[in-house]
Protein backbone atom coordinates (compact mmCIF):
# COMPACT_ATOMS: atom_id res chain seq x y z
CA UNK A 1 0.00 0.00 0.00
CA UNK A 2 1.23 3.49 -0.80
CA UNK A 3 2.31 5.38 2.28
CA UNK A 4 0.13 8.35 1.26
CA UNK A 5 -2.94 6.12 1.56
CA UNK A 6 -2.04 5.25 5.14
CA UNK A 7 -1.08 8.61 6.59
CA UNK A 8 -2.49 12.11 6.27
CA UNK A 9 -0.32 15.24 6.02
CA UNK A 10 3.11 13.62 5.99
CA UNK A 11 5.59 16.33 6.99
CA UNK A 12 8.76 14.47 6.02
CA UNK A 13 8.94 11.89 3.24
CA UNK A 14 11.55 9.23 2.79
CA UNK A 15 12.30 7.50 -0.52
CA UNK A 16 10.19 4.36 -0.06
CA UNK A 17 6.59 4.82 -1.15
CA UNK A 18 5.20 1.42 -0.36
CA UNK A 19 4.32 -0.25 2.92
CA UNK A 20 4.11 -4.03 3.14
CA UNK A 21 3.92 -4.63 6.86
CA UNK A 22 2.98 -3.02 10.20
CA UNK A 23 4.58 -3.75 13.57
CA UNK A 24 5.45 -2.27 16.95
CA UNK A 25 8.05 -4.97 17.63
CA UNK A 26 11.50 -4.18 16.24
CA UNK A 27 12.25 -7.92 16.08
CA UNK A 28 9.52 -8.30 13.46
CA UNK A 29 10.53 -5.39 11.22
CA UNK A 30 11.17 -6.36 7.59
CA UNK A 31 11.78 -4.39 4.40
CA UNK A 32 8.87 -2.00 3.87
CA UNK A 33 7.59 -2.10 7.45
CA UNK A 34 6.00 0.76 9.34
CA UNK A 35 7.42 0.64 12.87
CA UNK A 36 5.33 2.16 15.67
CA UNK A 37 7.75 3.22 18.41
CA UNK A 38 5.34 2.97 21.34
CA UNK A 39 6.29 3.96 24.86
CA UNK A 40 4.92 1.15 27.02
CA UNK A 41 5.00 0.47 30.74
CA UNK A 42 8.12 -1.69 30.41
CA UNK A 43 9.77 -0.73 27.12
CA UNK A 44 10.19 2.46 25.12
CA UNK A 45 9.99 1.80 21.39
CA UNK A 46 12.09 4.88 20.68
CA UNK A 47 15.12 2.87 21.82
CA UNK A 48 14.69 0.50 18.89
CA UNK A 49 14.38 2.97 16.03
CA UNK A 50 17.96 2.38 14.82
CA UNK A 51 17.36 -1.37 14.77
CA UNK A 52 14.09 -0.91 12.85
CA UNK A 53 15.73 1.28 10.22
CA UNK A 54 18.64 -1.13 9.76
CA UNK A 55 16.12 -3.94 9.16
CA UNK A 56 14.46 -2.00 6.38
CA UNK A 57 11.61 0.01 7.93
CA UNK A 58 10.30 2.50 5.38
CA UNK A 59 8.50 4.58 8.01
CA UNK A 60 8.61 5.11 11.76
CA UNK A 61 5.79 6.55 13.84
CA UNK A 62 6.88 8.09 17.14
CA UNK A 63 5.62 10.50 19.76
CA UNK A 64 8.65 12.70 20.48
CA UNK A 65 9.14 15.65 18.09
CA UNK A 66 12.78 16.28 19.07
CA UNK A 67 13.65 12.63 18.59
CA UNK A 68 11.92 12.71 15.20
CA UNK A 69 14.00 15.70 14.06
CA UNK A 70 17.18 13.93 15.14
CA UNK A 71 16.32 10.81 13.15
CA UNK A 72 15.15 12.74 10.08
CA UNK A 73 18.67 14.15 9.81
CA UNK A 74 20.27 10.80 10.55
CA UNK A 75 18.08 8.79 8.14
CA UNK A 76 16.71 11.19 5.46
CA UNK A 77 15.60 8.23 3.32
CA UNK A 78 13.08 7.08 5.98
CA UNK A 79 9.68 8.64 6.66
CA UNK A 80 9.28 9.76 10.29
CA UNK A 81 5.79 10.63 11.47
CA UNK A 82 5.00 12.26 14.81
CA UNK A 83 1.76 11.35 16.57
CA UNK A 84 0.39 12.80 19.80
CA UNK A 85 -1.58 9.57 20.31
CA UNK A 86 0.46 6.79 18.81
CA UNK A 87 -1.82 3.94 19.88
CA UNK A 88 -4.81 5.64 18.26
CA UNK A 89 -2.77 6.29 15.11
CA UNK A 90 -1.71 2.66 15.04
CA UNK A 91 -5.36 1.57 15.17
CA UNK A 92 -6.41 3.98 12.40
CA UNK A 93 -3.52 2.95 10.16
CA UNK A 94 -4.08 -0.77 10.82
CA UNK A 95 -7.76 -0.44 9.93
CA UNK A 96 -6.85 1.25 6.62
CA UNK A 97 -4.05 -1.19 5.85
CA UNK A 98 -6.34 -4.19 6.24
CA UNK A 99 -9.19 -2.62 4.29
CA UNK A 100 -11.74 -1.80 7.01
CA UNK A 101 -12.80 -5.45 7.47
CA UNK A 102 -15.41 -4.78 10.17
CA UNK A 103 -17.58 -2.99 7.61
CA UNK A 104 -18.24 -6.32 5.85
CA UNK A 105 -18.66 -8.71 8.77
CA UNK A 106 -20.65 -8.45 11.98
CA UNK A 107 -18.37 -7.96 14.98
CA UNK A 108 -19.91 -8.44 18.42
CA UNK A 109 -17.89 -7.26 21.42
CA UNK A 110 -18.33 -8.59 24.94
CA UNK A 111 -16.97 -6.63 27.90
CA UNK A 112 -17.17 -6.85 31.70
CA UNK A 113 -15.08 -8.25 34.53
CA UNK A 114 -16.36 -11.83 34.54
CA UNK A 115 -18.12 -13.91 31.93
CA UNK A 116 -16.52 -12.53 28.76
CA UNK A 117 -14.99 -15.82 27.68
CA UNK A 118 -18.11 -17.85 28.36
CA UNK A 119 -20.47 -15.37 26.67
CA UNK A 120 -18.33 -15.12 23.53
CA UNK A 121 -18.12 -18.91 23.32
CA UNK A 122 -21.89 -19.22 23.79
CA UNK A 123 -22.45 -16.67 21.03
CA UNK A 124 -20.12 -18.72 18.84
CA UNK A 125 -22.16 -21.87 19.51
CA UNK A 126 -25.51 -20.19 18.89
CA UNK A 127 -24.29 -18.62 15.63
CA UNK A 128 -22.65 -21.78 14.34
CA UNK A 129 -25.78 -23.77 15.15
CA UNK A 130 -27.68 -21.20 13.08
CA UNK A 131 -25.33 -21.90 10.16
CA UNK A 132 -23.31 -18.69 10.47
CA UNK A 133 -19.56 -18.81 9.80
CA UNK A 134 -18.17 -17.34 13.01
CA UNK A 135 -14.72 -16.46 14.29
CA UNK A 136 -13.76 -15.85 17.90
CA UNK A 137 -11.12 -13.60 19.46
CA UNK A 138 -10.59 -14.05 23.18
CA UNK A 139 -8.75 -15.37 26.19
CA UNK A 140 -8.59 -19.01 25.11
CA UNK A 141 -7.60 -18.45 21.47
CA UNK A 142 -8.17 -16.55 18.23
CA UNK A 143 -9.96 -19.01 15.94
CA UNK A 144 -12.06 -19.37 12.79
CA UNK A 145 -13.45 -22.82 12.06
CA UNK A 146 -10.48 -25.20 12.41
CA UNK A 147 -7.84 -22.50 12.01
CA UNK A 148 -6.29 -21.32 15.28
CA UNK A 149 -4.37 -18.12 14.58
CA UNK A 150 -2.85 -17.60 18.03
CA UNK A 151 -3.59 -17.20 21.70
CA UNK A 152 -2.35 -14.59 24.11
CA UNK A 153 -3.95 -11.46 25.41
CA UNK A 154 -7.71 -11.35 25.85
CA UNK A 155 -7.83 -8.68 23.13
CA UNK A 156 -4.81 -8.38 20.78
CA UNK A 157 -3.22 -5.06 19.88
CA UNK A 158 -4.73 -3.10 16.99
CA UNK A 159 -2.38 -4.42 14.31
CA UNK A 160 -3.20 -8.03 15.10
CA UNK A 161 -6.86 -7.17 15.75
CA UNK A 162 -7.48 -5.80 12.27
CA UNK A 163 -5.31 -8.51 10.72
CA UNK A 164 -7.48 -11.17 12.38
CA UNK A 165 -10.71 -9.51 11.25
CA UNK A 166 -9.32 -9.30 7.72
CA UNK A 167 -8.19 -12.92 7.63
CA UNK A 168 -11.48 -14.17 9.03
CA UNK A 169 -13.38 -12.12 6.48
CA UNK A 170 -11.26 -13.57 3.66
CA UNK A 171 -12.01 -17.07 4.92
CA UNK A 172 -15.73 -16.43 4.77
CA UNK A 173 -16.71 -15.19 8.23
CA UNK A 174 -20.19 -13.80 8.69
CA UNK A 175 -19.60 -12.91 12.34
CA UNK A 176 -16.69 -12.44 14.72
CA UNK A 177 -17.36 -12.53 18.47
CA UNK A 178 -14.67 -10.95 20.62
CA UNK A 179 -13.77 -10.25 24.21
CA UNK A 180 -13.02 -6.56 24.66
CA UNK A 181 -10.94 -5.93 27.78
CA UNK A 182 -10.67 -2.62 29.60
CA UNK A 183 -6.96 -2.50 28.71
CA UNK A 184 -7.91 -2.90 25.05
CA UNK A 185 -10.30 0.04 25.18
CA UNK A 186 -7.86 2.26 27.07
CA UNK A 187 -5.06 1.40 24.63
CA UNK A 188 -7.16 1.89 21.46
CA UNK A 189 -6.74 -1.73 20.40
CA UNK A 190 -10.23 -1.91 18.87
CA UNK A 191 -10.57 1.78 18.01
CA UNK A 192 -12.29 2.39 14.68
CA UNK A 193 -13.99 -1.01 14.54
CA UNK A 194 -17.52 -0.99 13.18
CA UNK A 195 -19.25 -3.08 15.86
CA UNK A 196 -22.57 -4.78 15.19
CA UNK A 197 -23.10 -4.31 18.94
CA UNK A 198 -21.86 -5.18 22.41
CA UNK A 199 -22.68 -7.00 25.62
CA UNK A 200 -21.97 -5.84 29.18
CA UNK A 201 -21.75 -8.69 31.72
CA UNK A 202 -20.82 -7.07 35.06
CA UNK A 203 -18.18 -4.95 36.76
CA UNK A 204 -16.42 -6.06 39.94
CA UNK A 205 -13.00 -5.43 41.43
CA UNK A 206 -10.11 -6.32 39.17
CA UNK A 207 -7.31 -4.49 37.34
CA UNK A 208 -7.25 -1.63 39.83
CA UNK A 209 -3.46 -1.75 39.63
CA UNK A 210 -4.03 -0.32 36.13
CA UNK A 211 -7.20 1.77 36.46
CA UNK A 212 -6.75 3.09 40.00
CA UNK A 213 -10.36 2.83 41.17
CA UNK A 214 -13.71 1.40 40.15
CA UNK A 215 -15.01 4.62 38.61
CA UNK A 216 -12.05 4.87 36.26
CA UNK A 217 -12.47 1.18 35.48
CA UNK A 218 -16.12 1.78 34.60
CA UNK A 219 -15.38 4.89 32.54
CA UNK A 220 -13.06 2.81 30.39
CA UNK A 221 -15.71 0.13 29.88
CA UNK A 222 -18.24 2.82 29.02
CA UNK A 223 -15.99 4.13 26.22
CA UNK A 224 -16.48 0.82 24.42
CA UNK A 225 -20.21 1.50 24.12
CA UNK A 226 -19.45 5.04 22.98
CA UNK A 227 -17.42 3.46 20.16
CA UNK A 228 -20.49 1.51 19.12
CA UNK A 229 -22.75 4.56 19.30
CA UNK A 230 -20.32 6.66 17.24
CA UNK A 231 -19.66 4.08 14.52
CA UNK A 232 -23.01 2.28 14.41
CA UNK A 233 -25.94 4.14 16.01
CA UNK A 234 -28.19 1.19 15.10
CA UNK A 235 -25.93 -1.21 16.98
CA UNK A 236 -27.38 -3.44 19.67
CA UNK A 237 -26.42 -3.41 23.35
CA UNK A 238 -27.35 -6.10 25.86
CA UNK A 239 -26.61 -5.23 29.48
CA UNK A 240 -26.99 -6.92 32.87
CA UNK A 241 -29.46 -4.75 34.74
CA UNK A 242 -28.84 -6.63 38.02
CA UNK A 243 -25.37 -5.07 38.04
CA UNK A 244 -25.26 -1.41 39.16
CA UNK A 245 -22.85 -0.50 36.38
CA UNK A 246 -24.93 -2.45 33.89
CA UNK A 247 -27.91 -0.34 34.91
CA UNK A 248 -25.86 2.79 34.24
CA UNK A 249 -25.06 1.51 30.75
CA UNK A 250 -28.76 0.90 30.16
CA UNK A 251 -29.83 4.33 31.38
CA UNK A 252 -27.12 6.22 29.50
CA UNK A 253 -27.52 4.55 26.11
CA UNK A 254 -31.19 3.53 25.85
CA UNK A 255 -32.23 6.93 24.41
CA UNK A 256 -29.91 6.71 21.41
CA UNK A 257 -29.28 2.98 20.98
CA UNK A 258 -31.10 -0.33 20.59
CA UNK A 259 -30.57 -1.55 24.17
CA UNK A 260 -32.00 -4.67 25.80
CA UNK A 261 -31.59 -5.39 29.51
CA UNK A 262 -31.44 -8.83 31.11
CA UNK A 263 -31.58 -9.94 34.74
CA UNK A 264 -33.91 -10.85 37.60
CA UNK A 265 -35.07 -7.29 38.21
CA UNK A 266 -38.62 -6.23 37.42
CA UNK A 267 -37.45 -3.74 34.83
CA UNK A 268 -35.45 -6.28 32.84
CA UNK A 269 -36.82 -6.71 29.31
CA UNK A 270 -35.44 -10.23 29.25
CA UNK A 271 -36.35 -11.29 32.77
CA UNK A 272 -34.95 -14.50 34.24
CA UNK A 273 -36.46 -16.32 37.23
CA UNK A 274 -37.20 -19.66 38.91
CA UNK A 275 -33.62 -20.96 38.82
CA UNK A 276 -32.87 -24.66 39.25
CA UNK A 277 -29.18 -25.55 39.66
CA UNK A 278 -27.84 -29.11 40.03
CA UNK A 279 -25.15 -31.38 38.66
CA UNK A 280 -27.14 -31.95 35.49
CA UNK A 281 -26.92 -28.27 34.64
CA UNK A 282 -29.26 -25.31 35.00
CA UNK A 283 -32.89 -24.60 34.28
CA UNK A 284 -34.63 -21.24 34.40
CA UNK A 285 -37.62 -19.29 33.13
CA UNK A 286 -37.36 -16.28 30.91
CA UNK A 287 -40.00 -13.66 30.18
CA UNK A 288 -39.90 -11.59 27.01
CA UNK A 289 -42.63 -9.82 25.11
CA UNK A 290 -45.31 -10.96 27.52
CA UNK A 291 -44.48 -14.66 27.15
CA UNK A 292 -42.84 -16.89 29.75
CA UNK A 293 -40.96 -20.09 28.96
CA UNK A 294 -38.58 -22.45 30.73
CA UNK A 295 -35.28 -23.48 29.21
CA UNK A 296 -32.53 -25.82 30.37
CA UNK A 297 -28.83 -26.19 29.67
CA UNK A 298 -26.02 -28.60 30.54
CA UNK A 299 -23.91 -25.65 31.67
CA UNK A 300 -23.43 -25.76 35.44
CA UNK A 301 -23.59 -22.96 38.01
CA UNK A 302 -26.09 -20.17 38.61
CA UNK A 303 -23.70 -17.61 37.11
CA UNK A 304 -24.05 -19.42 33.78
CA UNK A 305 -27.73 -18.49 33.74
CA UNK A 306 -26.56 -14.87 33.41
CA UNK A 307 -24.07 -15.84 30.71
CA UNK A 308 -26.80 -17.61 28.74
CA UNK A 309 -29.16 -14.67 29.24
CA UNK A 310 -26.53 -12.25 27.90
CA UNK A 311 -26.03 -14.15 24.65
CA UNK A 312 -29.69 -15.16 24.27
CA UNK A 313 -31.04 -11.61 24.77
CA UNK A 314 -28.52 -10.10 22.37
CA UNK A 315 -29.37 -12.53 19.57
CA UNK A 316 -33.07 -12.20 20.30
CA UNK A 317 -32.88 -8.43 19.84
CA UNK A 318 -30.80 -9.03 16.70
CA UNK A 319 -33.74 -10.84 15.13
CA UNK A 320 -32.99 -14.51 15.78
CA UNK A 321 -36.05 -16.71 16.20
CA UNK A 322 -36.93 -17.26 19.86
CA UNK A 323 -37.82 -20.92 19.30
CA UNK A 324 -34.46 -21.52 17.66
CA UNK A 325 -32.65 -19.87 20.58
CA UNK A 326 -34.65 -21.97 23.04
CA UNK A 327 -33.72 -25.14 21.13
CA UNK A 328 -30.06 -24.14 20.77
CA UNK A 329 -29.72 -23.30 24.48
CA UNK A 330 -30.43 -26.93 25.34
CA UNK A 331 -27.50 -27.95 23.14
CA UNK A 332 -24.86 -25.57 24.49
CA UNK A 333 -21.58 -27.23 25.47
CA UNK A 334 -19.36 -26.39 28.47
CA UNK A 335 -16.38 -24.07 27.97
CA UNK A 336 -12.79 -25.13 28.63
CA UNK A 337 -11.71 -24.11 32.13
CA UNK A 338 -15.15 -22.80 33.14
CA UNK A 339 -16.84 -25.07 35.69
CA UNK A 340 -14.98 -27.98 34.08
CA UNK A 341 -15.60 -31.15 36.07
CA UNK A 342 -14.13 -34.57 36.72
CA UNK A 343 -16.30 -36.96 38.73
CA UNK A 344 -15.01 -39.69 40.99
CA UNK A 345 -16.29 -40.49 44.48
CA UNK A 346 -15.91 -36.74 44.87
CA UNK A 347 -16.17 -33.92 42.34
CA UNK A 348 -13.22 -31.92 40.99
CA UNK A 349 -14.07 -28.53 39.47
CA UNK A 350 -11.55 -26.54 37.41
CA UNK A 351 -12.48 -22.88 36.97
CA UNK A 352 -10.84 -19.65 35.85
CA UNK A 353 -12.34 -17.67 38.78
CA UNK A 354 -9.62 -15.21 39.83
CA UNK A 355 -11.56 -12.21 41.14
CA UNK A 356 -13.55 -11.82 44.38
CA UNK A 357 -16.84 -11.80 42.48
CA UNK A 358 -15.99 -14.87 40.40
CA UNK A 359 -14.77 -16.79 43.46
CA UNK A 360 -17.98 -15.90 45.29
CA UNK A 361 -20.24 -16.88 42.41
CA UNK A 362 -18.74 -20.28 41.84
CA UNK A 363 -18.60 -21.08 45.57
CA UNK A 364 -22.25 -20.06 45.96
CA UNK A 365 -23.14 -22.35 43.06
CA UNK A 366 -21.16 -25.22 44.58
CA UNK A 367 -22.87 -24.70 47.93
CA UNK A 368 -26.19 -25.21 46.17
CA UNK A 369 -25.17 -28.72 45.09
CA UNK A 370 -22.72 -29.85 47.78
CA UNK A 371 -23.35 -33.00 49.81
CA UNK A 372 -20.29 -32.84 52.02
CA UNK A 373 -17.35 -30.40 52.11
CA UNK A 374 -15.93 -27.87 49.68
CA UNK A 375 -12.14 -27.75 49.38
CA UNK A 376 -10.77 -24.76 47.48
CA UNK A 377 -7.27 -24.41 46.02
CA UNK A 378 -6.39 -20.88 44.89
CA UNK A 379 -3.88 -18.05 44.91
CA UNK A 380 -3.61 -14.65 43.24
CA UNK A 381 -1.58 -13.31 40.34
CA UNK A 382 1.62 -11.45 41.09
CA UNK A 383 2.22 -7.87 39.86
CA UNK A 384 -1.54 -7.34 39.62
CA UNK A 385 -4.32 -5.74 41.68
CA UNK A 386 -3.30 -6.40 45.30
CA UNK A 387 -6.49 -4.99 46.76
CA UNK A 388 -8.55 -7.98 45.67
CA UNK A 389 -6.37 -10.52 47.52
CA UNK A 390 -7.85 -10.14 51.05
CA UNK A 391 -11.34 -10.01 49.54
CA UNK A 392 -10.76 -13.36 47.87
CA UNK A 393 -9.48 -14.80 51.16
CA UNK A 394 -12.51 -13.54 53.07
CA UNK A 395 -14.94 -15.04 50.56
CA UNK A 396 -13.13 -18.37 50.40
CA UNK A 397 -13.13 -18.72 54.19
CA UNK A 398 -16.83 -17.88 54.37
CA UNK A 399 -18.03 -20.21 51.63
CA UNK A 400 -15.55 -23.14 51.62
CA UNK A 401 -14.81 -25.70 54.33
CA UNK A 402 -11.10 -26.24 53.66
CA UNK A 403 -8.81 -23.68 52.07
CA UNK A 404 -5.49 -24.44 50.41
CA UNK A 405 -3.59 -21.24 49.59
CA UNK A 406 -1.01 -21.57 46.85
CA UNK A 407 0.62 -19.81 43.89
CA UNK A 408 -1.22 -18.62 40.79
CA UNK A 409 1.15 -16.81 38.40
CA UNK A 410 3.43 -15.13 40.97
CA UNK A 411 5.53 -13.41 38.30
CA UNK A 412 8.12 -11.20 40.01
CA UNK A 413 6.47 -11.27 43.45
CA UNK A 414 7.33 -13.55 46.36
CA UNK A 415 4.58 -16.23 46.40
CA UNK A 416 4.59 -16.27 50.20
CA UNK A 417 3.90 -12.53 50.30
CA UNK A 418 0.93 -13.01 47.98
CA UNK A 419 -0.42 -15.72 50.29
CA UNK A 420 0.06 -13.45 53.29
CA UNK A 421 -1.87 -10.70 51.48
CA UNK A 422 -4.76 -13.13 50.95
CA UNK A 423 -4.65 -14.11 54.63
CA UNK A 424 -5.16 -10.52 55.79
CA UNK A 425 -8.81 -10.90 54.84
CA UNK A 426 -9.24 -14.15 56.77
CA UNK A 427 -9.98 -14.96 60.39
CA UNK A 428 -7.97 -18.20 60.10
CA UNK A 429 -10.76 -20.11 61.86
CA UNK A 430 -11.14 -22.93 59.34
CA UNK A 431 -8.82 -25.68 58.15
CA UNK A 432 -6.24 -23.77 56.10
CA UNK A 433 -3.09 -25.00 54.36
CA UNK A 434 -0.34 -22.89 52.80
CA UNK A 435 1.46 -24.75 50.01
CA UNK A 436 3.46 -22.54 47.65
CA UNK A 437 4.00 -25.24 45.01
CA UNK A 438 0.73 -25.36 43.01
CA UNK A 439 1.10 -29.01 42.01
CA UNK A 440 1.65 -30.01 45.65
CA UNK A 441 -1.38 -27.94 46.64
CA UNK A 442 -3.59 -29.75 44.12
CA UNK A 443 -2.14 -33.08 45.22
CA UNK A 444 -2.99 -32.26 48.85
CA UNK A 445 -6.58 -31.42 47.92
CA UNK A 446 -6.99 -34.74 46.10
CA UNK A 447 -5.43 -36.65 49.02
CA UNK A 448 -7.72 -35.21 51.70
CA UNK A 449 -10.92 -35.30 49.63
CA UNK A 450 -13.62 -37.60 50.95
CA UNK A 451 -16.71 -39.11 49.40
CA UNK A 452 -19.13 -36.45 48.12
CA UNK A 453 -16.64 -33.61 48.64
CA UNK A 454 -16.11 -30.94 46.00
CA UNK A 455 -12.54 -29.89 45.16
CA UNK A 456 -12.47 -26.49 43.47
CA UNK A 457 -9.21 -25.57 41.73
CA UNK A 458 -9.60 -21.88 40.96
CA UNK A 459 -7.70 -19.18 39.14
CA UNK A 460 -6.15 -20.62 36.00
CA UNK A 461 -8.91 -22.54 34.21
CA UNK A 462 -7.92 -23.05 30.58
CA UNK A 463 -4.34 -21.80 31.07
CA UNK A 464 -1.60 -24.29 30.32
CA UNK A 465 1.25 -22.33 31.85
CA UNK A 466 2.52 -20.82 35.07
CA UNK A 467 4.64 -17.66 35.20
CA UNK A 468 7.29 -17.70 37.93
CA UNK A 469 9.78 -14.86 37.87
CA UNK A 470 10.44 -14.06 34.22
CA UNK A 471 10.01 -17.68 33.07
CA UNK A 472 6.92 -19.47 31.80
CA UNK A 473 6.45 -23.18 32.55
CA UNK A 474 3.92 -25.68 31.24
CA UNK A 475 1.19 -26.19 33.82
CA UNK A 476 -2.39 -27.41 33.45
CA UNK A 477 -4.52 -27.58 36.61
CA UNK A 478 -6.81 -30.29 35.28
CA UNK A 479 -3.94 -32.45 34.03
CA UNK A 480 -2.32 -32.24 37.45
CA UNK A 481 -5.58 -33.17 39.15
CA UNK A 482 -6.07 -36.18 36.87
CA UNK A 483 -2.51 -37.28 37.57
CA UNK A 484 -3.22 -37.64 41.29
CA UNK A 485 -6.77 -38.92 40.83
CA UNK A 486 -5.20 -42.08 39.37
CA UNK A 487 -3.92 -42.93 42.85
CA UNK A 488 -7.38 -42.71 44.49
Amino acid sequence: MNINDLFDNIYHRGVNDFVFHLTNNSNKVTKGSVFFAIKGSKTDGHKFIDEAVKKGASAVVLSDKKVAEFYRKKYPFVTFIVSNNIRKTQAEVSNRFYGYPSERIKVIGVTGTNGKTTVTNLLLQYLETAGKNTGIIGTIHYKFKEKIFASGRTTPDSIEWFYLLSEMEKRGADYVVAEVSSHAVDQYRVYGTFFHGGIFTNLTQDHLDYHGDMENYFRTKRIFFEYIMETNPEGIISTNIDDNYGTKIYQEFKKNMNVISYGKGRNAEFRISDFIVDMKGVSFCYEYGGKKKRVKSELKGEFNIYNIAAAFSYLLRSGFDIEFLHWATERLRPIRGRFETVEREFLVVNDYAHTPDAIEKILLSLNQIKKNRIIIVFGAGGDRDKGKRPLMGKIAEKLADIIILTSDNPRSEDPLKIINDIKTGMNMEKEIYEIIDREEAIKKAIEIAQKDDIVLIAGKGHETYQIIGDKTYYFDDLDVAKKYLKFR
